[in-house]
């Protein structure tokens, strides 16, 4: 390779390097500046919840999540369920019947989908719901006892639109478990640091709230439920671009904490990233879009050092280096969120993580982009 032309993609490469490090600085910044919350549940001025959740071919996981629903501290008659079955060829739905014959202390209504697809199943059991304040999670979660109550409780405070909430993976056994937990943590971690600083541009679906006259207004703006994937980011978005980037807040709350389970195959857990990454082509928000592009980027930079030092020896020293500088980038963030999640020992994977987390980065954004996906059939 002529001398000039690899001069030149190595400032490129600093340059998205760069990037890179101010993106994550500006995020581990908005991070430790996010007090974790403790607030004070006012039953005096309770707001009325209403739990969306839909399911499909759920039969293992619904009965645990229905059953940590109903042992929430948060008063029965304040909130009801409402799950839409998405054409599940299982039992989830017998499952839920039986659940609701046997606690008639507690509002839940199950409904049929009309359509097809999570989005659309959820668009449905929102227009369905009776209350203010709407809170999502998915079929194969658990609930912490008091996650309604600490939701309440901010939204009390914050009287925001919209409230974005931590999500931890679970559990976390073998080598291949403990790695999904620590790549998803730093997801949360970048969700928790980019709405502190008033740039939001993440959010998980297992959960998250709103209030439902603003989630109803801004769904006659969508256009993308055609859109297999992305109930929850492009709800995130089109919520930024009428309420603006403050009135979408992140509760730093252990009480508030949502837990779902790890891919058990490496073929599951690609396909579940495939779904994520396949709807970033279809966002409209310069944000999110500039925040995705930086992180592709400089990952493709340390693959692209990694296969040409294959034939240019020279070149290892260039691809660790930029690899322990992402490590060292990444570290405070991925500290911070560990911590508030006790899960402090899986940080020890940061750095085997850091030479792995690159490629597979490339593959799910390419895959993701260039393949057809469609939410799970099983």
């Amino acid at each position: 390779m002529n001398l000039e032309i690899l001069q030149i993609l190595l400032n490129v490469v600093l340059i998205i390097a760069a990037l890179y490090l101010i993106l994550i600085a500006a995020f581990t910044f908005g991070l430790y500046n996010l007090k974790e919350t403790f607030n004070f549940f006012n039953k005096k001025n309770i707001v009325k919840v209403s739990v969306l959740i839909a399911a499909r071919n759920e039969e293992k996981n619904i009965e645990k999540l229905l059953q940590s629903i109903y042992n929430q501290t948060f008063p029965k008659e304040s909130f009801e369920v409402v799950i839409v079955d998405d054409h599940s060829e299982d039992d989830t739905r017998k499952i839920v019947k039986n659940f609701i014959d046997n606690h008639k202390d507690i509002n839940i209504r199950l409904l049929e989908a009309e359509f097809e697809g999570k989005k659309k199943a959820i668009s449905q059991a929102l227009h369905n719901a009776e209350n203010e304040l709407i809170m999502v999670t998915d079929a194969d979660c658990e609930l912490n006892s008091k996650w309604i109550e600490s939701v309440n409780a901010f939204y009390q405070d914050k009287k925001c639109k919209m409230i974005l909430a931590p999500v931890l993976l679970s559990p976390a056994n073998n080598l291949f478990e403990k790695m999904q937990v620590l790549e998803h943590l730093s997801l949360i971690a970048s969700t928790a640091g980019s709405a502190s600083i008033g740039f939001p541009v993440m959010c998980n679906g297992a959960n998250m709230a709103y209030e439902r006259n603003a989630a109803l207004d801004v769904e006659k703006l969508r256009h993308d439920f055609d859109i297999p994937s992305g109930d929850d980011m492009f709800l995130l978005e089109q919520f930024v671009k009428n309420y603006g980037s403050k009135n979408v807040k992140f509760i730093l709350d252990k009480s508030a904490i949502v837990k779902t389970k790890t891919s058990k195959t490496i073929k599951e857990f690609f396909k579940q990233r495939r779904r994520w990454v396949s709807k970033t082509k279809s966002y409209t928000n310069c944000k999110i879009i500039l925040t995705a592009l930086v992180v592709l980027f400089f990952n493709l930079s340390i693959v692209s050092l990694f296969l040409s030092a294959l034939f240019i020896p020279a070149l290892w020293s260039i691809y660790i280096l930029l690899t322990l500088l992402k490590f060292f980038i990444d570290f405070p963030i991925l500290k911070n969120i560990t911590n508030f999640m006790n899960q402090g020992k899986i940080l020890r994977f940061t750095l085997p993580l850091e030479f792995i987390y690159p490629f597979y980065v490339v593959f799910t954004a390419l895959s993701g982009l260039l393949l057809n996906v469609s939410w799970k059939r099983n």
